[in-house]
């Protein structure tokens, strides 16, 4: 019952909006024939009501049309033909409008074409036709005035399809969205502009009445949209067909024939205008929404991916320090055996006096030391920087000698290094030094798979009045020409088959250039690579 009551409300509603916007082009149609094809706002109505509510909006297009047909004359049945052609009309725009997936919100360039060439190419000659025929059979129009007739019938609904429809079914489909004061504000600004310029100056050259418009047009399209735009032309229509009523302005102070031609060039201008710069600035806010929220989530995935990144890297990190930690702890355990191995000896052949257990002790407490202070040096290097702080790259690179020193020793690779006084930066020191570290480890691997025997690991420095510019160089035969440029993508390792990570060098660029400022670059010739590192002088 409820829905019932909704139906019939309304198709009251359509119909008697219907027959009143009828009413008034046919009242215009008595008083000043020029303006007669100009805004049959009817029309307009009904496919903009079809398009939103569907195929049900028939009944009241057909009620309002025969009210509006049977009040002008017409007897019931032509007056029931052409209602029956009307409301046929607006069932076939809205299948043809879903036919071809246009949007409601004719945001796209494709939406408006669609709706335009839907009116001008099949419901206009449609209706045109079939109608024309019923009020010549009926005898109300003569055979030498069908084409007139046929003319302004089709023009005339065209124009009232084209100002009316985009405008009624934004409005019906974003009254809730739109800002009403604004809107208002906007509307009232733009016609008392277009009064001010056609009743009280009194522009009466089209070209620079077209002039002063399109540009305030444009700019109210560009800055609000299309749902302002298509207000545009239904207030330059209004207005403009006032101004005849006057007998003033540039649409009344020619003959018919020129009148006619430009109140309806002036009005089509305004509409295309309107609907193709509306659609086109609605096309690129999609565009730039949508590039927007691309680009939100690919910043929220590239952060997802650091973590994960910077997580791998710690795991990756954690392994690397283990395995230092193991070499720097080989020699203590090796001497704390060995001092075991005394003290048992000594006991068996009783001569553990009191010497020996003072060797034992002072011994035995000079290595666990160095074990411990080796445990503190691994930790404090590792611990995460908390701030930023102007520090020596000395510092870092000491730090990171001490800690790769034996594992380096332990594959025979020798580690040259150059001192750099006065080298200060600002940044991390520990994250640097992880930095370096990674590409030391990458040289040290690249050593061992290639079997050098002489295998070098050189670090110098170059200074600059702007710069520090630390260079890490190997003889390990060098980086291959395809895949020098790839080094510092993530996940890219050429030690797959080793549990190669790759991701390494990508935490050494990304601390470098991120986190230091600075810039990290390769280079690789005759065998020999060198890593470039320059940072900013801080002092």
């Amino acid at each position: 019952m409820e829905l019932n009551r909704k139906y019939i409300g309304l198709t009251l509603i359509i119909a008697i909006a219907y027959f009143l916007m009828g009413e008034l082009s046919f009242g215009i149609l008595k008083e000043h024939s020029v303006v007669t094809i100009v805004i049959f706002a009817a029309e307009g109505l009904a496919l903009a009501s079809a398009i939103f509510w569907g195929k049900k909006v028939w009944l009241g297009v057909f009620l309002g049309q025969f009210a509006l047909a049977y009040s002008t004359g017409l007897g019931w049945i032509p007056a029931l033909l052409i209602s029956l052609i009307n409301s046929s009309e607006a069932v076939i725009g809205v299948i043809l409008f879903r036919r071809y997936s246009l949007d409601m919100k004719l945001s796209r360039l494709k939406d408006i074409l669609g709706l335009v060439m839907i009116i001008v190419l099949v419901l206009q000659p449609f209706s045109a036709i079939l109608g024309n025929l019923v009020l010549f059979f009926s005898g109300v129009i003569e055979g030498s005035g069908y084409m007139a007739s046929l003319f302004s019938w089709w023009f005339g609904n065209i124009m009232g399809q084209l100002l009316f429809t985009p405008f009624i079914l934004l409005l019906l489909l974003n009254y809730k969205k739109i800002s009403w004061g604004i809107y208002l504000l906007y509307m009232v600004s733009f016609a008392l502009f277009i009064y001010a310029l056609e009743l009280v100056v009194v522009v009466e050259n089209l070209a620079l009445l077209l002039t002063f418009t399109i540009p305030s047009v444009i700019w109210i399209v560009s800055q609000k949209g299309l749902n302002y735009g298509v207000g545009l032309p239904v207030i330059i229509a209004i207005l403009s067909t006032y101004s005849v009523y006057v007998g003033i302005g540039a649409f009344a102070i020619h003959s018919m024939l020129d009148n006619i031609i430009n109140i309806n060039f002036f009005i089509l201008v305004h509409i295309s205008l309107a609907l193709i710069s509306g659609s086109l600035f609605e096309e690129r806010r999609q565009r730039e929404s949508y590039l927007r929220n691309t680009i939100k989530e690919k910043v929220a995935k590239n952060k997802e991916q650091q973590l994960i990144l910077m997580q791998q890297s710690r795991l990756a990190q954690m392994g690397e320090m283990i395995s230092m930690i193991a070499h720097q702890w080989r020699q203590p355990l090796n001497n704390l055996s060995l001092i075991s191995q005394t003290i048992i000896l000594k006991y068996k052949k009783g001569q553990l006096d009191d010497k020996a257990v003072a060797y034992f002790e002072k011994a035995s407490k000079k290595q666990i030391a160095h074990m411990s202070s080796t445990i503190d040096e691994f930790r404090d290097f590792f611990k995460p920087d908390v701030d930023k702080r102007i520090f020596s790259i000395q510092e870092s690179v000491n730090r990171m000698i001490a800690i790769l020193s034996p594992v380096l020793r332990t594959h025979n690779i020798t580690l040259e290094h150059q001192v750099c006084d006065n080298c200060f930066v600002e940044g991390y020191p520990n994250k640097l030094g992880q930095s370096l570290i990674n590409i030391i480890n990458n040289a040290k691997d690249a050593l061992m798979e290639n079997q050098v025997k002489e295998g070098k690991i050189s670090i110098f420095y170059e200074s600059t009045e702007e710069s520090i510019i630390l260079h890490i160089r190997d003889n390990a035969g060098g980086i291959a020409p395809d895949i020098i440029d790839r080094i510092f993508e993530p996940y890219f390792s050429t030690k797959n088959d080793k549990n190669g990570t790759g991701i390494g060098l990508y935490m050494s660029k990304m601390i470098v250039e991120d986190h230091m400022g600075g810039q990290i670059v390769v280079e690789s010739v005759a065998g020999i690579t060198t890593f470039t590192i320059i940072l900013n002088r801080s002092l």
